[in-house]
């Protein structure tokens, strides 16, 4: 059995801007006839704007397998062998941080946007059978 977990999650909502961008589309197929110069001068310009938008935007996560963590952080991403991690610190007050502790002392510090709810990560950390500390 694979023991494998992934979260991934974007910046911002998918279906509105969805939404926003056929809301554009129509309004510029419908305004075609009465303005089609004014038609290619703006909102051609914003429509590819808002394509290469929906495109570019980063994706943020963590895969977790028994072998390799992956973190995901935008267009920067990282591979960690399971077997070099020595613990997960875990800071729930004021700022909320979470660190992935190296065998070598090494700190990396997975942003918080790519992580799931602490419970479900702890949870997931510990079934790896990696200790997980509070700062």
């Amino acid at each position: 059995m694979d023991n494998a977990f992934t979260y991934h999650t974007r910046p911002g909502s998918l279906p509105l801007s969805l939404l926003a961008l056929a809301g554009l589309i129509l309004l510029a197929v419908h305004l075609w006839e009465v303005i089609p110069g004014f038609i290619l001068l703006i909102f051609i310009p914003a429509l590819l704007v808002s394509i290469a938008e929906l495109i570019l935007t980063p994706i943020y996560g963590v895969s977790m397998t028994d072998t390799e963590w992956r973190i995901e952080a935008g267009r920067k991403a990282q591979a960690l062998p399971t077997s070099k991690i020595a613990f997960v610190r875990v800071q729930d007050r004021g700022t909320p941080r979470t660190s992935v502790v190296l065998s070598d002392g090494t700190e990396i510090e997975m942003p918080q946007v790519a992580l799931p709810d602490p419970l479900t990560l702890i949870r997931e950390v510990t079934s790896r059978g990696i200790p997980v500390r509070h700062a």
